[in-house]
């Protein structure tokens, strides 16, 4: 991994370049991406599959793909906003599901009638 970032000689990766590492896979390409070189790829992780599966938003067996490009193509593609947004999920599942019964008090649940 070291060898692919001292060769990229200060190039920004393309998402495919960093996933043809070994050990890199969508979530950690996509992290680097959005946070070490600033472009815009929203990342999917265990807490955004979690919260949106338990709120019915979502299939619990949704591939990383499909939901990366639900948010991608249902927000501003913005830095910023993917950065925010990605750091409110885990804030958010912080409290709410991090330990079994998920969702327990979830004022989400509201929003959807749950």
């Amino acid at each position: 991994m070291t060898k692919f970032f001292i060769e990229l000689d200060g190039k920004v990766p393309t998402r495919k370049e960093l996933l043809s590492v070994k050990g890199i896979g969508n979530e950690t390409a996509d992290s680097i991406l959005l946070y070490a070189y600033k472009q815009s790829e929203f990342v999917v992780d265990a807490y955004t599959k979690r919260i949106f599966s338990y709120l019915g938003l979502v299939d619990e067996n949704v591939k990383y793909m499909e939901l990366k490009k639900l948010f991608e193509s249902n927000l501003p593609k913005d830095i910023a906003i993917y950065q925010e947004y990605h750091a409110l999920i885990v804030e958010h599942a912080k409290r709410y599901y991090s330990k079994k019964p998920y969702g327990l008090n979830d004022p989400l649940n509201e929003l959807l009638d749950k």
